[in-house]
């Protein structure tokens, strides 16, 4: 008994499902108003003037008080472009014997790189530069 109602409520439902899924989807638009980037803000329905009523003459509109009107919202500007500063001068880099060394570059904090050898080095500031920081004895040359 419970099998075959089971099975009957399950033919009858089948159906109705199926047309339901069958319908036509609502718009999504249908219970709110439709504004596209650049246009006019929807008017409220009272607003609006209705289609039965002619819009006034040219005559009739210089009869009555001409309305005040409201300027148009400032547009936004953008904002001044800033020129674009060169990077500060690189500072000069002296080896361990104070012997200026061109080539190298900057590479963080206390640290160049040669890019002739492929080297980091160890540097500290000295007057207006950096000076390579010798290695410590007994230090293995690097390869």
């Amino acid at each position: 008994m419970f099998r075959t109602t089971t099975v009957l409520l399950v033919a009858l439902l089948l159906p109705v499902t199926a047309l339901a899924q069958l319908q036509a989807p609502a718009s999504p638009t249908a219970t709110r108003p439709v504004s596209l980037p650049g246009s006019p803000p929807p008017t409220s329905p009272t607003a609006t003037r209705p289609s039965s009523v002619p819009p006034p003459s040219r005559d009739d509109a210089q009869r009555e008080d001409p309305q005040p009107r409201v300027p148009p919202p400032p547009r936004p500007t953008k904002p001044p472009v800033k020129p674009v500063t060169p990077p500060p001068p690189m500072r000069p880099i002296y080896d361990s014997k104070g012997q200026r060394v061109e080539g190298m570059r900057q590479a963080g904090p206390n640290r160049v790189f040669d890019p002739r050898t492929g080297r980091y080095h160890t540097t500290e500031p000295s007057g207006v530069g950096q000076r390579i920081v010798p290695p410590p004895a007994g230090a293995k040359p690097q390869r």
